[in-house]
């Protein structure tokens, strides 16, 4: 008998330790939509919203406001943008770019002001 509550708990242990690599293993292969969806605007809107010479308002059929519609989540967007971005663009262009390609940050979010 102790032998056979031996061998449960084992293997109990063993789908413990299995599942629980699965859910690591799923985490680590997980892609940062909101970093893909960063680098994707910083490419497509550049021009719009470069802090010195940026136009904020692209065409509604531009692949930045593509980028913009398209973006998972617009708001980690601007939560991912490092302090050096932030010293080359213009966080308000960035949102007045958002509202005019119809993915509008919220308003009172500190990137919409």
């Amino acid at each position: 008998m102790t032998n056979a509550k031996v061998a449960r708990v084992l293997c109990f242990l063993v789908l413990v330790a299995l599942s629980s690599c699965s859910l690591y293993a799923r985490a680590a292969n997980e892609v940062d939509h909101c970093l893909l969806d960063k680098k994707k605007v910083m490419r497509d809107c550049w021009h719009h919203i470069e802090k010195k010479l940026g136009d904020q308002y692209p065409p509604l059929h531009s692949a930045c406001c593509n980028t913009i519609r398209d973006a998972k989540d617009i708001h980690c967007v601007c939560d991912r943008f490092t302090a050096h971005e932030l010293t080359l663009l213009s966080v308000a262009k960035f949102a007045m770019a958002t509202h005019v390609c119809g993915n509008g940050l919220r308003t009172h979010s500190h990137c919409a002001g």
